[in-house]
Parts: structure tokens; sequence; C-alpha cells
């Protein structure tokens, strides 16, 4: 549970750096994470094939560390998500040039 907040904390830091420091639309991500919470956040952008909120304005401005799905695949948050889950984030950072 207490990697499961930290996910929720850091996700919702990000989510707030984009939109206040880089002008990128989050703040229905932010809504979301708050009502949902991290994990079924990503879970529902997964089962819809969507990337998250400012995905694609966060990496046209440079900042796609700040994504959602960035932070889904760092080492350290493997343990809340699906071998699914994690891919289809991996994919969407792939085709945006991430690595």
């Amino acid at each position: 549970m207490k990697l499961e907040k930290e996910f929720q904390l850091q996700a919702m830091a990000n989510a707030q750096m984009a939109m206040l420091a880089h002008d990128c639309p989050t703040k229905r991500l932010l809504q979301t994470l708050e009502e949902k919470g991290g994990v079924e956040t990503v879970q529902e952008l997964c089962k819809r094939c969507r990337a998250s909120d400012g995905f694609n304005e966060l990496f046209a401005k440079g900042y796609g560390a700040l994504t959602l799905e960035a932070l889904v695949i760092k080492g350290k948050y493997g343990a809340l998500f699906t071998d699914e889950e994690v891919n289809f984030c991996l994919e969407l950072l792939m085709e945006a040039g991430y690595f």
C-alpha cells in the first residue's frame, strides 16, 4: 500500500508540474488521479488504449519524463502493474521517441 501511495503522490506532482510550469492540459488527469488513484487511472487508460492527458503536449515541449506513462515504467513501481500495462506504456513512450 505504501508503494501505491508513493506512486499516487509522484503522479500528481508530475501532473501539477506539467500544468503549472509547462502549460500542459493535465487538469482532468489530476481530477482522475484524486478520484480513482494512480493505479486505477493507469489501468483504465490501458484498457481504453489511451495515453494520459497532456502526453503529446509534454513530448512536444521536451518533458516526456513527466508523463504518467514514464512513471509507470520505472522499475520501482513494477509491482503495481501487470506486464501488459507496463508494455502498453512502454510502447507509447517508444512511439513518442522517449528512448
